[in-house]
């Protein structure tokens, strides 16, 4: 897991630079990649930025029948000679790649912005991220040993560069050959990548890349019992099914699943900046990070103030063009989300405190903008108290006292973290030693957290 606190420096002008000169980009056609042969099946696709449905990077090949099938054959047959290679050989692969990235650090993050909506900050920090991730590959001494092969690496749109290059590259490390099926929403910013792995000189088959624009292809690499492991990351239907699939036991699979991630406010102290916190928890990006927190279980002699501090705060923030440096998040990442987002929200409309609109606006309506939601008063068994929607979508629940929040949060499906924002100290140490998650934050955003939960090589080796 990484967290940077000191990120690399930033250039406004030159993240402008690369914005505008990507704008300016003739759009060509993507295959997949395999075996480092382009592949095209004759069907495809456009993928459009969320921003404004005018912009599109080009056209994209839909995978025919038996191509994911052949990807996992072609790593296969990689594997032995890459696994072969020395330590120091493949890490000073690694070293060039890292390199290569850091000198297009801004011509990615503007990727990463146009494919999904995310903000200049925001894109930065997904690049910055995968720059630490490598970084940390590239620290791998060998000391750990296992059985590798090849990794099916899933990820969706709430990680699209971190994610799904960053656990391929630690796979890599670690001696795996990889299959990379990155978000079909938003799949440029991996392609790029892949244009700097084949120069930094990794052989052909040690990354292979599809997207499939109707899902099929992640089940049926899940599925395919000649992998070693695969990683699952991010939010969306496909990937909760796949908790369900008839693996072989043998396969090791790594869950970084988006959940709730939910956080307990007690005995807060500044209200205000608690409101900060959570604001910039549950709707950065749009309620679509990794680790975007969901719901907010709040003691009781707190929940009038926190949530009067919430709704006064979340008035003034602005949803637009996240290229504006004054906007706070940008779009939802598709129509289709769209209007999954308006379908639950309508649902519970008579609980909604706050937002759940369309923003209107002459940039606005080439997208999905619309404002965030704060929603309480819902009962336990509505699916939003705890299941994760992916969403700007924030439900308060009121209880008595600590030990009923940690009831609460017992019953909540958390995901990769949960957090507490609270000035007593004997609430925090209840909190430390007695919530079941992988990531703890205590006063401070989710935003704290950094997606690739197990992107170290030491992780890829069975």
């Amino acid at each position: 897991m990484t967290s940077q606190e000191d990120h690399l420096p930033y250039d406004d002008a030159k993240f402008e630079a690369a914005f505008q000169a990507l704008l300016q980009m003739n759009k060509k056609d993507y295959p997949s990649y395999i075996g480092g042969m382009m592949v095209a099946s004759g069907v495809e696709f456009i993928v459009k930025s969320p921003i404004d449905s005018s912009i599109s990077f080009g056209t994209f090949q839909e995978p025919e029948k038996g191509t994911t099938e052949r990807a996992v054959e072609v790593a296969l047959n990689a594997h032995s000679a890459w696994a072969g290679e020395p330590l120091p050989k493949r890490i000073e692969y690694f070293s060039r790649l890292l390199d290569a990235i850091k000198a297009q650090r801004y011509r990615l993050a503007a990727t990463v912005l146009l494919s999904t909506g995310m903000t200049r900050k925001e894109s930065v920090s997904e690049v910055d991220t995968l720059i630490e991730i490598i970084k940390g590959c590239t620290g791998f001494n060998g000391a750990k040993k296992g059985k590798t092969g090849v990794w099916g690496v899933i990820t969706s749109y709430n990680s699209p560069l971190a994610s799904p290059i960053g656990h391929a590259v630690a796979a890599m490390t670690a001696g795996n050959t990889t299959v990379v099926m990155p978000s079909k929403y938003c799949p440029m910013p991996v392609y790029l990548v892949y244009e700097m792995i084949a120069a930094a000189g990794i052989p052909p088959g040690v990354f292979n890349l599809l997207v499939d624009r109707k899902d099929s292809g992640y089940e049926k690499l899940a599925n395919d019992m000649r992998l070693e492991g695969i990683v699952i990351s991010g939010s969306a239907e496909y990937l909760e099914d796949m908790m369900f699939l008839q693996v072989d036991d043998e396969l090791k699979v790594l869950n970084e699943l988006k959940g709730m991630n939910p956080m307990i406010i007690h005995k807060p102290g500044d209200v205000n900046a608690a409101a900060d916190m959570i604001i910039e928890s549950a709707f950065r990006y749009s309620g679509q990070g990794l680790f975007s927190t969901s719901k907010l279980i709040v003691t009781g002699e707190d929940s009038n103030k926190v949530v009067n501090a919430l709704l006064d705060k979340v008035k003034g923030l602005k949803i637009g063009d996240p290229a504006d440096a004054d906007t706070f998040a940008g779009p939802l990442i598709s129509e289709a989300n769209a209007g999954n987002y308006v379908k639950k929200t309508d649902k519970v409309r008579s609980n909604i405190l706050y937002g759940a609109k369309k923003v209107d606006g002459e940039f606005t309506q080439g997208g999905s903008f619309y404002t965030p939601a704060i929603i309480t008063g819902l009962s336990d068994d509505n699916e939003l108290m705890y299941m994760d929607s992916g969403m700007p979508i924030l439900c308060i629940k009121t209880v008595q006292d600590m030990d009923s929040a940690m009831e609460e949060l017992e019953e909540t499906e958390c995901g990769l973290s949960a957090g507490i924002i609270s000035r007593d100290q004997r609430a925090v140490e209840m909190f430390l030693s007695k919530a079941d998650v992988m990531f703890k934050f205590v006063n401070k955003s989710s935003a704290s957290l950094r997606p690739g939960v197990y992107a170290g090589a030491e992780e890829f080796l069975k």
